[in-house]
């Protein structure tokens, strides 16, 4: 889906920078050991390049995230005021805890192989498994912790929330959360629009 967001933003005038997260592709650093902290110092660096890049205007920058690029976008708008607008395509509202502890249970709630003991029993160990991925890796610990609603009270650049009204990934009522989290840091240029029948990759 980023490409074609991508080539159709190209297609309407509008320049697009995409790049490989660290320690990808030609990127690089150890992305075995970055966070999402770390990911929005990385955008910071591509927005200082285009700044830089004589057919790009530095007044009319913005950001597209998707997912975990919903929780980067506003980290990184919260204190880049040169920025004209992000958006938001099924960003999150909770914390990774939340998130992890909603996705599990859903899936075990819908697995057909399983007797109701066995349900129950996995349902008991979830927040068992949500600890143990936080121990494993910096990023599954940094996420599961960070509440994005703060950081978008601090974001007072134009904002369009877009999410899929199926998305199991994250779910449609936190767009409304992120909504209002901005309202209520003064921002006045929200907009949030739910697509029907869409999910986290906003396909049908």
């Amino acid at each position: 889906p980023m490409r074609q967001v991508a080539d159709t933003l190209g297609r309407h005038g509008i320049a697009v920078l995409r790049f490989d997260d660290r320690g990808t592709g030609a990127s690089t650093g150890d992305h075995a050991t970055a966070t999402s902290a770390d990911f929005a110092d990385d955008v910071r660096a591509a927005l200082a390049y285009l700044r830089l890049r004589p057919e790009v205007d530095p007044a009319r920058l913005g950001l597209v995230g998707h997912s975990e690029g919903g929780l980067i976008a506003p980290m990184v708008a919260s204190t880049d005021l040169g920025l004209r607008a992000i958006v938001l395509m099924a960003g999150p509202s909770q914390t990774g805890r939340q998130i992890l502890r909603y996705q599990l249970r859903a899936g075990i709630e819908r697995a057909p192989s399983m007797s109701a003991t066995q349900r129950d029993s996995a349902l008991r160990g979830v927040d068992a498994t949500v600890d143990s991925l936080g121990r494993a890796q910096p990023w599954v610990r940094f996420f599961l912790d960070y509440d994005p609603l703060p950081t978008a009270r601090r974001v007072r650049v134009a904002t369009l929330i877009l999410q899929g009204e199926t998305d199991r990934q994250v779910t449609a009522d936190q767009a409304l959360l992120l909504e209002r989290a901005f309202r209520a840091g003064g921002n006045r240029q929200v907009t949030r629009r739910v697509f029907p029948e869409a999910n986290h990759l906003f396909l049908q």
